[in-house]
C-alpha cells in the first residue's frame, strides 16, 4: 500500500483531512501529496505525523503481509488497520489478547536472561 494511502486512512479514522495535515506541517497540499507518493517526504515530517496521530513511525512502512514479531510493539494496539471501523468481535479481541500474552512471555524470558 502506498504511504500516502496509509496516512489518508489514518487521517480519516481520526477525523482529519489531508488539507489539515498539510496546513499543520506548513506545506502546500500538492507538495505534500507528491512527496508522499514519491516517498521523498523528509523524515522529520513523518515523525511529526507519527507523533501527532499517535501511531508508530514504522507502521507507515509495514507491509500488511508482514505481521509483527514478538520483539516489536504490535501495531494493532493502535487500531490502524481495522478496515471496518467498528468494534471488534470478542473472538478478534481474544486473538489480540493471546498475541499480547505471547509477547509478554517472550519479554519476560528475555528479562530472565539478564537476571541470571
Amino acid at each position: 500500500m502506498l504511504l500516502k494511502k496509509k496516512i489518508e486512512e489514518i487521517l480519516e479514522r481520526e477525523h482529519y483531512t489531508f488539507a489539515q495535515l498539510a496546513e499543520y506541517l506548513k506545506l502546500d497540499e500538492q507538495i505534500l501529496s507528491e512527496a508522499l507518493e514519491s516517498r521523498t517526504l523528509e523524515l522529520r515530517y513523518l515523525e511529526e505525523i507519527s507523533k501527532n496521530l499517535k501511531v508508530p513511525l514504522y507502521s507507515f512502512f509495514r507491509s500488511e503481509d508482514h505481521p509483527p514479531t514478538l520483539r516489536e510493539k504490535p501495531y494493532f494496539v493502535n487500531r490502524l488497520w481495522d478496515d471496518d471501523g467498528e468494534e471488534k468481535s470478542p473472538q478478534k479481541l481474544q486473538e489480540e489478547i493471546n498475541l499480547l500474552r505471547e509477547a509478554l512471555a517472550y519479554k519476560e524470558q528475555e528479562l530472565k536472561k539478564w537476571n541470571t
